[in-house]
């Protein structure tokens, strides 16, 4: 029977994102939202830290990637501020991607940058299509070969740092076929369009962009070597989200949890009514069922299993956790009331946060 809990390793690299969470994430949340992205200074103290250098130590990285300990440095992240925490892992999948399906060149070439605590640079990785959401079933940017070059046609959405980054990375299918591979974007490429993203919902900390592709000619070498690599990062990214969604989700219950235990009607804290209380009860049950899946789909990757079942993990614990993360942060407004639209607390943030994940 697989155990699920945390090595001491795994413990200690929790407790460190906590301390970020805690100390800088939940303080910055609001004012990155007005600002539209993470401060200069968050920026280095994560770099410090090696959390956002989850690849190889000869490209200057932390060491290969985990994808349990992510999944919980993503659920503490998420439990700080959601669009922070995708913001950080919005970047770092850019160069994880390379990592996974690139050959020893393209490694060396498109990690070395990010190595050695450089916070200057960003990577993105453009996965969603336009009409479809965060499931590899749904992406029908194509690619075909024309010599020593290949043409993309497409479109991608909600592509974070898709305007800024350094390292770009896009998913496509061949046409006519089911294999999904990964890309490496140059800069300046013909046929690109890249609108930014400006009227969102929530996660307006988290600076993203469309792609529209017409007929993008880039290198041949520009695609990553490995179709596995691809599917890999792509269901590692699946787990980083729902990883980020169950943190949201906890934060909505413990604060919500904490102004009921606070709040007096009728001489008595509501957190003592059934009405509240059930609610309560309910949002850490459903908790605690995505968290499971979570695990489950990050030991399936850490085990390399085959890629249906890997996707079908992945898929079912970003579906869930998600459904959660919404479900949780709404909960939590309805628990607060009137209070709980005001931006003097976080719930409201939160709730918009985890509905444009979806």
């Amino acid at each position: 029977m697989l155990s699920f809990a945390p090595t001491e390793e795994q413990e200690e690299i929790r407790h460190l994102a906590r301390s970020i969470a805690v100390d800088h994430l939940r303080a910055q949340g609001r004012s990155a939202e007005r600002s539209g992205d993470l401060s200069p200074a968050l920026t280095q103290t994560l770099a410090q830290t090696g959390l956002t250098t989850p690849f190889p130590e000869k490209y200057g990285g932390s060491g290969s990637i985990e994808a349990m300990a992510y999944a919980l440095i993503a659920e503490e992240l998420g439990f700080g501020d959601g669009g922070l925490a995708m913001n950080i892992i919005g970047s770092l999948m850019g160069p994880v991607a390379v990592a996974l399906a690139g050959n020893e060149q393209q490694c060396e070439t498109h990690i070395s940058p990010f190595g050695y605590g450089n916070s200057a640079e960003r990577g993105c990785l453009a996965f969603a299509e336009r009409t479809g959401g965060y499931s590899l079933s749904e992406i029908s940017t194509t690619f075909r070969r024309d010599g020593q070059h290949v043409i993309l046609c497409g479109t991608k959405r909600d592509v974070i740092h898709g305007e800024q980054a350094s390292l770009r990375v896009l998913l496509a299918r061949q046409e006519g076929g089911e294999d999904i591979y990964a890309f490496v974007l140059p800069h300046g490429a013909e046929g690109l369009k890249t609108v930014p993203e400006t009227h969102k919902l929530g996660l307006l900390a988290v600076p993203s962009a469309s792609y529209t592709l017409d007929d993008v000619r880039i290198p041949a070498d520009a695609m990553l070597a490995s179709t596995t690599g691809a599917v890999r990062a792509a269901t590692l990214y699946a787990i980083l989200r729902a990883g980020v969604a169950c943190g949201t989700a906890r934060a909505a219950l413990e604060y919500a949890g904490q102004y009921a235990e606070e709040r007096i009607a009728f001489g008595r804290p509501i957190v003592s009514y059934q009405g509240i209380a059930f609610i309560l009860a309910e949002m850490a049950m459903n908790l605690d069922s995505a968290r499971l899946l979570l695990w489950n789909a990050a030991t399936s990757w850490d085990r390399d299993v085959d890629a249906t079942t890997l996707v079908r993990d992945a898929e079912a614990a970003q579906n869930q956790a998600l459904k959660i993360g919404k479900s949780a942060t709404i909960d939590a407004v309805q628990v607060m009331g009137g209070a709980g639209f005001m931006q003097d607390h976080p719930a409201e943030m939160w709730m918009r946060n985890a509905a444009t994940m979806e």
